[in-house]
């Protein structure tokens, strides 16, 4: 449960509010308490996952059933503010990262989402498998973003965006490249495997500021993401 306090709710909401009537058995208490954080954020899941935890303490199962099933749907717990704007902005904008209405009112989620696309993408499949499901036609919109996030990693991570973006530049078949190579497992010849080794270079530049850069983009989200909700 503590995996998820912290770092989606600041100090004296009713989500926190509701932390601390658990932490003491005060689960009446705690159930009101999340029910206002509900009333306030319907889409975050964390407080229906809190109120499920004080239904289950009080002995209605079926409470905590719908609950449950609520936090599921809206994708399970949130680990961060990273984690809840991503989630957000993919109900909200289907994850078409060609809108313009996106680029234009959101552009803190979008950014949100191609910074985290980016470590996902490497992080399960690498570098050639980010080319191959087509995130290189958004490389300078990462780069500008990682730059945003304004830490000696994310810069260093922009910089290695926009050698890929150059290397994509200059083969356009790129994408179509590593689709084959990953779908037929498929060793390549020629200039197709000096583009591999090409993008496996950047690979091994981003590994090292990898660690570094998602703990920045986590805290810079959490700083913007505050921004944006303070009065004024």
């Amino acid at each position: 449960m503590t995996d998820f306090v912290d770092k989606t709710h600041s100090s004296g909401t009713p989500y926190e509010r509701g932390i601390a009537h658990l932490k003491r058995a005060e689960y009446p208490e705690a159930v009101a308490a999340f029910t206002e954080a509900i009333e306030l954020d319907p889409e975050g899941p964390n407080a229906y996952v809190g109120r499920a935890l004080a239904h289950r303490s009080l002995d209605d199962d079926a409470a905590a059933l719908r609950d449950e099933a609520a936090a599921r749907t809206l994708g399970g717990p949130e680990g961060s503010t990273w984690d809840r704007i991503v989630r957000q902005a993919h109900r909200r904008w289907q994850g078409d990262l060609r809108s313009f209405a996106w680029r234009r009112e959101d552009p803190l989620s979008r950014n949100a989402v191609l910074l985290r696309h980016w470590t996902w993408q490497i992080y399960n499949g690498g570098l050639p498998q980010w080319v191959a499901n087509g995130f290189g036609e958004w490389a300078d919109d990462l780069a500008q973003a990682a730059d945003e996030v304004g830490t000696d990693a994310s810069r260093a991570v922009g910089a290695i965006v926009r050698d890929v973006a150059a290397i994509l530049h200059a083969r356009p078949d790129a994408r179509e490249t590593m689709f084959r190579m990953i779908a037929n497992r498929s060793l390549l010849t020629g200039r197709d495997d000096e583009l591999f080794r090409a993008l496996s270079r950047c690979e091994q530049s981003y590994d090292w500021a990898r660690m570094a850069f998602v703990t920045d983009v986590e805290q810079w989200v959490d700083r913007q993401a505050g921004l944006a909700s303070s009065p004024g």
